[in-house]
């Protein structure tokens, strides 16, 4: 185990059980499909509750390359444990008592041996 994980692994932790919200995080299983014929879209997900902070995304950040309905949200690992967060997955989150869901467009993770906590831009659908 590397220093970062025994130094800032807890950190992440304590931090969004303080400030955090509840977040549905839905990872992608198997990748979706859809088929033009039916209609059907197939694929299977599995959903974790995880703690985080969802932020309002600055569009000049990371070259304008993100619209302004953009969020970043920040969350730690240890409901995901090792895993890494990846663009086929999504998250839900609850705006204004109104349950949404967002893609994630993209991620910096930040590790060690393991994950540590992870940043996503996610883009509302």
């Amino acid at each position: 185990m590397g220093l970062i994980d025994t130094t800032f692994a807890p950190l992440p932790t304590s931090i969004l059980a303080d400030w955090g919200q509840n977040i549905t995080y839905i990872k992608t299983i198997t990748p979706r499909t859809y088929d033009p014929t039916t209609g059907n879209v197939t694929g299977a997900d599995t959903t974790v509750t995880v703690k985080g902070v969802i932020l309002r995304l600055n569009p000049r950040e990371s070259e304008g390359l993100y619209q302004t309905t953009d969020l970043k949200v920040i969350i730690g690992s240890s409901e995901l444990g090792t895993y890494y967060p990846t663009e086929a997955d999504r998250i839900q989150y609850t705006q204004a008592g109104v349950t949404r869901e967002a893609k994630i467009i993209a991620i910096t993770s930040y590790r060690g041996d393991n994950p540590v906590m992870h940043t996503l831009i996610a883009r509302p659908q």
